[in-house]
């Protein structure tokens, strides 16, 4: 379309004194403008009515005129989160049997033995089968320098050496002087069936496992509680008396919950640790400790009573015979484990409730699954033991523990999922992703490297709400 706009022509008698009168039998030319002035109209009135109608929808329809997004889980249905952490199992040991899924990476239909010796290429298979113990016979060494005999078949390892995951039955051997009794070593490599842990099992089958959970340290529990808790042990990889004096001075979760005005409460029915908040010199000298540090069975009273807060830490007995760590029998632990969920699952908030629960640590009970390495420790901040050779040995924090039980417990989350590497994000998932999902969940800051490195499972929530087992199976005493 062309569009003909011409100068408008001026009345006759509006002219000059000094100019000619017009010829009036000659009509006066139209001038058309110039192409640019006619673009430049037409662009400032279409702008001009772009504005009037973004000013009306705002006024009437209270629409804000810079619109903010919400935040990636501000519409989660989740509101409270709850993690129990147990004691000492691998994955392998503990889930090393479950069938309901086949692509669970674990031992079925998987052949997987060390040598008793790993020293002598000779020396006699140890191989795992399904038998392991109700009561472990012994407590596997989860030492660092025991860790790294057991995945790197050396306590000293360097740069040149892979992990082979062949080294748990000579150490066991090392630590007991078992030798002529490969049977009792074994139970480093034995696991147990879907019949041994019937409530684990159902857990796992009706809600989400991940069969690729690492512990956050190659060594003990409180290192891995610290990185949990977080995100760093600040250099102690073992449980030396600055756990039992509540000397670490990093901040941790509940520091950070307390700024943000976010309810957080750990529930503790432990004896011969302090419980896990208390780990942090800001809990002991904030008053939190008096506070938010509570007996075990307030837990059970506030999910009756559906005052549970926001976040719920949960510390089990250790270590004599609910926590699953040796000589816990397994189904006292299921026991617990059980109790808890359904304690959770009859409580007015379980329709906005995660549920968390995992392990430590491997507790030098053997898996398949090498570690990864090459990771971001929580800081700069290296450990040194003497290892059993007499010889020292220097952690830096830069590779995981190994494989331990995870499992994710809500209405919210889907049924039999399995949760391998994650799809769309880096790193592998750690103890540290519970604090990376909370940052997600609370619009918290990262805590350290290790945390900005570990993924979130946030894409497991779900925005279909679906009803879940009242009751879990008995367990099982074999």
């Amino acid at each position: 379309m062309q569009w003909n706009i011409t100068a408008p022509a001026r009345a006759v008698g509006d002219r000059h004194p000094d100019e000619e009168a017009p010829d009036l039998n000659t009509a006066p030319a139209s001038q058309p403008w110039p192409w640019w002035q006619v673009v430049f109209i037409l662009l400032l009135l279409t702008i001009m009515s772009l504005l009037s109608l973004v000013t009306v929808l705002s006024l009437g329809l209270g629409i804000s005129a810079v619109p903010h997004g919400p935040s990636k889980h501000a519409k989660s249905p989740i509101k409270n989160v709850v993690v129990l952490v147990q004691e000492n199992l691998s994955f392998d040991n503990f889930a090393g049997g479950l069938t309901y899924n086949p692509t669970i990476d674990n031992l079925v239909n998987r052949k997987y033995c060390n040598p008793s010796n790993v020293s002598d290429p000779h020396s006699l298979l140890v191989c795992a089968r399904p038998i392991a113990k109700n009561v472990a016979p012994d407590d596997p060494d989860h030492s660092i320098s025991g860790g790294n005999q057991q995945v790197y078949s050396t306590y000293h390892p360097d740069l040149s050496d892979e992990p082979s995951m062949q080294g748990f039955v000579t150490e066991q051997i090392a630590s007991y002087s078992i030798g002529q009794n490969l049977s009792r070593a074994a139970e480093v490599i034995n696991y147990y069936s879907p019949d041994h842990i019937p409530v684990f099992n159902a857990m796992a089958e009706n809600f989400v496992l991940f069969d690729r959970w690492f512990a956050a340290v190659p060594g003990p529990t409180n290192p891995n509680r610290a990185y949990l808790t977080s995100g760093t042990s600040h250099g102690h990889g073992m449980n030396d008396d600055d756990f039992l004096t509540s000397a670490l001075p990093q901040v941790s979760i509940f520091e950070q919950l307390s700024a943000a005005n976010i309810s957080w409460i750990n529930y503790s029915n432990t004896t011969d640790f302090l419980p896990d908040a208390l780990f942090y010199e800001w809990t002991a000298t904030s008053g939190k400790g008096d506070t938010n540090v509570k007996r075990i069975d307030h837990f059970f009273a506030d999910a009756k009573a559906g005052t549970l807060p926001r976040f719920s830490w949960i510390n089990p007995e250790c270590c004599d015979y609910m926590s699953f760590h040796p000589p816990s029998p397994i189904h006292l632990g299921e026991g617990w484990i059980k109790s808890v969920y359904e304690a959770l699952r009859a409580s007015p908030q379980w329709n906005e409730t995660l549920f968390i629960l995992t392990f430590d640590e491997h507790g030098g009970f053997a898996d398949h699954v090498s570690p990864p390495e090459d990771v971001p420790p929580g800081d700069d901040l290296a450990y040194t033991e003497t290892a059993p050779d007499g010889k020292n040995t220097t952690f830096h924090f830069n590779r995981l523990g190994i494989r331990v039980p995870t499992v994710l417990m809500s209405p919210w989350v889907g049924k039999g999922v399995v949760q391998n590497r994650p799809h769309d994000q880096p790193g592998e998932f750690t103890h540290t992703s519970i604090l990376k999902y909370l940052a997600e969940l609370w619009d918290l800051e990262i805590l350290t490297p290790r945390v900005q490195w570990s993924p979130s499972f946030g894409h497991l929530i779900t925005d279909t709400f679906r009803d879940t087992p009242e009751k879990l199976p008995e367990p099982a005493e074999f």
